[in-house]
């Protein structure tokens, strides 16, 4: 940088030295005055024996001869002038070389230092993203540096974002994966004891030998074989993403459904439905299983609560921009469809567990005694096979909230 501005100052100090002395040779006057000069001398000498009986002419000839040695005078000092900056050329080409070359050198450097520095910074920081550490936050002084290095800093930024993002999904799948296959196995190794229990429960059932407590046992078999079952259906579901054709799917009535099916009498129910929701198109049994395991979720999270048990659900249509708030991983970004179908379900319960709103729907978390941690999973495993999105948060007053979106049209479904 130093040579490409040092060298065309070098060469424009020389082409204007070179046109400077050319000028002095080709307008200079001294010469031509000279010549002028000696001219004059013998017009004067001829003219003063003229103008001896003349006074006019005289008179003319000293006002001439006085104009004419004022002129010679004049071009005397600019001839020597001339030859004393001719000398002083190189002086000054000199000068202005080492002035040129000095401010070539300091904006060279303040550039260096803007590149190289940044350059260095961003060679460290793709470093950084290998190793899969954090970014530096940004500093006061990136507002300084040049617009591509500020656009290079950004990018590195997003692409940090978005390795995290792309690693915290390979995780959850693979930890998906690795819990649905092994359950799966545990699945298959409960089915098939469970078959004969039941035959077994069946067969006492029906001998008339057997007394109150004979059929009180046999209740227990029998709601603990259920049970079991439903576990084994759980397990055989986590990790297999739902099959077959989809269909059309009225989430209002599938969820008045649920609310008149899954939940006691003792809990209020407060159902809320803009008019004219418009259909989505899924698979109704993975649909009806989610949105089964959220109630449910619901009303034990209310059971002994000193609050009253209240279950709050409100069906609405939203435009489908996403805020980037929320925590859905089926929908691709440029595939987001015009419309979502938004549930939330609220209780009055004790809210999200404390330091569990980021593990709650993973396969393994759960604070119930009784409880597999699968239902959540399940949940945002069918929400995700639909390109839908789910979320949990807290509620101001006091409980959970889950909202589920559901795409109207435009997304195809993919498999968790």
């Amino acid at each position: 940088m130093l040579v490409l501005g040092l060298v065309p100052a070098l060469v424009t100090v020389a082409v204007g030295t070179w046109l400077w002395v050319g000028s002095l040779d080709l307008v200079g006057t001294l010469g031509p005055w000279d010549q002028i000069a000696e001219s004059g001398r013998v017009v004067f000498e001829a003219a003063e024996r003229a103008a001896a009986g003349d006074p006019e002419l005289a008179e003319a000839l000293s006002r001439h001869r006085g104009a004419l040695s004022a002129s010679l005078v004049l071009a005397r000092r600019w001839a020597y002038l001339g030859e004393r900056i001719v000398g002083l050329l190189p002086l000054l080409a000199l000068g202005s070389a080492a002035l040129l070359a000095w401010l070539a050198l300091a904006v060279s450097r303040r550039l260096a230092r803007q590149l190289a520095r940044p350059i260095g910074e961003l060679a460290a920081w793709a470093e950084h993203l290998a190793r899969e550490e954090a970014l530096p936050p940004p500093a006061r002084s990136e507002a300084r540096e040049v617009e591509e290095v500020r656009a290079l800093r950004a990018a590195f930024r997003r692409a940090s974002a978005d390795l995290a993002a792309a690693r915290q999904r390979a995780l959850e799948a693979e930890r998906v994966r690795v819990w649905g296959e092994m359950a799966r196995r545990v699945a298959h190794e409960m089915k098939n004891p469970l078959t004969p229990l039941r035959l077994a429960a069946h067969r006492l059932a029906r001998s008339p030998d057997g007394g109150p407590e004979f059929r009180e046992s046999l209740a227990v078999i029998e709601e603990e074989t259920d049970r079991l079952d439903e576990l084994a259906r759980q397990f055989a579901a986590l990790g297999r993403p739902p099959e077959g054709p989809t269909s059309e799917v009225d989430v209002p009535e599938l969820l008045s459904a649920l609310l008149e099916t899954d939940v006691p009498p003792a809990v209020e129910v407060a159902l809320s439905a803009e008019p004219a929701v418009p259909v989505i198109e899924g698979h109704y049994d993975a649909l009806l299983r989610a949105f089964r395991n959220l109630i449910r979720n619901a009303v034990e999270a209310m059971e002994g609560g000193a609050a009253p048990a209240r279950l709050e659900v409100r069906i609405a249509v939203v435009p489908g921009e996403d805020d980037g708030t929320w925590a859905g991983r089926g929908a691709p970004t440029d595939a987001r469809p015009p419309r979502w179908v938004e549930v939330t379900i609220a209780d009055a319960g004790p809210g999200l567990p404390a330091g569990g709103r980021d593990r709650i729907f993973e396969p393994d978390y759960t604070t119930k005694s009784r409880g597999t941690g699968l239902g959540l999973a399940l949940v945002r495993q069918a929400v995700d096979a639909h390109g839908g999105q789910v979320d949990a948060r807290d509620r101001p007053g006091g409980g959970a909230e889950f909202t589920v979106r559901l795409p109207v049209a435009g997304v195809a479904a993919t498999s968790a």
